[in-house]
């Protein structure tokens, strides 16, 4: 840990503050870097950013709190998040000043040159209401003819079996694309870049994006860019429940193609709409909830909570201090920790008991196919390889990524994309 001298001057940047309560979270926007902090935190740095020593910092914090500050634990913390660096100084018998640590380069952004006038444009007023307008009239479908929804069997297909799935891949990556492009352009609209990238919900494969800047607006100002996701995916299918209503009642005409791709698209839709409803993991409406309750780390802090209630009965575990979050914070943080458990047995019981049978008996029939080798049957072959790649790939890589995190948030010794460290 470094020690800072009473006559240092310390480099503090140009940081975002939002309050909330006795705390306040700062950020650096380009750096993608958020943080919470004490709310009597904040003094220290805006003394720091006057150009006071630490030494005068520490002691105008002294008078207005009547206590001493840890002044080296929280300035280390600070600096070594980039929020403050020591100030360039050259001694007088040594005409060279020391070198200071590298500046972290600002975050690349995706879809940068989308202007913010356009992103408000897209999730503006009038567009708003035409979402709800088409939306509603999907739902008035819906319980004028129920069996307009399709079922799972939409997607066992009889013939073309690879071609179909290649449909079905390219889509699911299509709408996972228009869905985060959803959250990027609801984002620009209050302000705040982001970028793309790819994550795991336990053994599940994800894109997700880094909308970490959200930290740096109003808390009313977040919910949009949160459920814009959602928001884009219940459009996208009322727009088919719609033109599929349109064709039962023969005001349409559809062409044979758009009928059978259709359902499975919508099906598709339906799956990832429902899935936003699994809390027990980082989907949109668990940030919908995290921040409507005002936690910085809803999901991080419930495990160390769930951790610590182990490390009563497992001496090997050690505790983790929790004592730094809000009483009302660790009211919702219990009770979200048995969401947190049943969502996990049943997640669990859905993999060993629906999963893997699913997987077992398509690997027996890879393999079997496989080890009959291309000569016999070359389109069969081809059909298998392409079929494993598809569904094998994706679930590995998804395993390992999960069980990477479970050794390093559970065995002893933190992205909303973004959630928040505390000091």
């Amino acid at each position: 840990m470094p020690v800072y001298e009473d006559n240092a001057l310390l480099e503090v940047s140009s940081f975002t503050r939002q309050v909330d309560g006795d705390e306040v979270v700062i950020g650096l926007p380009d750096l993608s870097v958020f943080l919470v902090l004490p709310g009597t935190g904040l003094g220290i740095l805006d003394d720091l950013a006057q150009g006071r020593t630490v030494g005068e910092a520490r002691e105008l914090y002294r008078q207005r709190h009547g206590e001493v500050p840890d002044m080296d634990d929280f300035l280390g913390y600070l600096e070594r998040r980039a929020v403050l660096r020591p100030q360039r100084q050259a001694a007088a018998a040594d005409p060279e000043p020391a070198p200071l640590p590298a500046v972290p380069r600002p975050v690349k952004f995706h879809f940068d040159g989308i202007s913010q006038a356009v992103a408000k444009r897209v999730f503006g007023r009038f567009l708003l209401g035409v979402y709800a307008v088409l939306i509603s009239l999907a739902v008035l479908c819906i319980f004028s003819r129920p069996g307009i929804l399709p079922g799972s069997r939409v997607l066992v297909f009889q013939r073309n079996l690879t071609l179909m799935s290649m449909f079905v891949l390219i889509f699911s990556y299509f709408m996972i694309f228009v869905h985060e492009m959803g959250h990027l352009v609801a984002a620009k609209a209050v302000g705040v870049k982001a970028r793309f990238g790819v994550g795991n919900r336990l053994w599940t494969m994800v894109a997700e994006t880094d909308m970490s800047g959200l930290w740096g607006v109003p808390k009313r100002q977040r919910y949009l860019p949160l459920l814009a996701g959602p928001l884009v995916d219940l459009t996208s299918a009322s727009i088919l429940v719609l033109l599929l209503f349109g064709q039962a009642q023969g005001w349409l005409m559809l062409p044979p193609l758009a009928l059978k791709i259709m359902p499975p698209m919508l099906f598709i839709y339906m799956m990832s709409l429902l899935w936003q409803f699994f809390f027990f993991v980082r989907t949109d409406l668990y940030y919908v909830i995290a921040t409507f309750f005002g936690c910085k780390n809803l999901l991080g802090d419930t495990e160390t909570y769930l951790r610590n209630c182990l490390a009563r009965g497992f001496k090997f575990l050690i505790p983790a201090d929790q004592s730094h979050i809000p009483a009302q914070e660790m009211k919702v943080i219990r009770a979200y920790s048995m969401i947190w458990i049943v969502g996990r047995i049943a997640a669990l019981w859905a993999l060993l008991f629906i999963h893997v049978p699913i997987l077992i008996n398509y690997f027996h029939l890879l393999t079997s196919i496989l080890g009959a080798g291309y000569r016999t049957n070359p389109r069969a072959y081809l059909d298998a390889l392409l079929m494993a790649t598809i569904l094998i790939l994706p679930l590995l890589l998804g395993f390992w990524l999960w069980i990477r995190g479970l050794l390093k948030n559970w065995i002893p010794s933190r992205l909303f994309g973004g959630e928040l460290p505390r000091q």
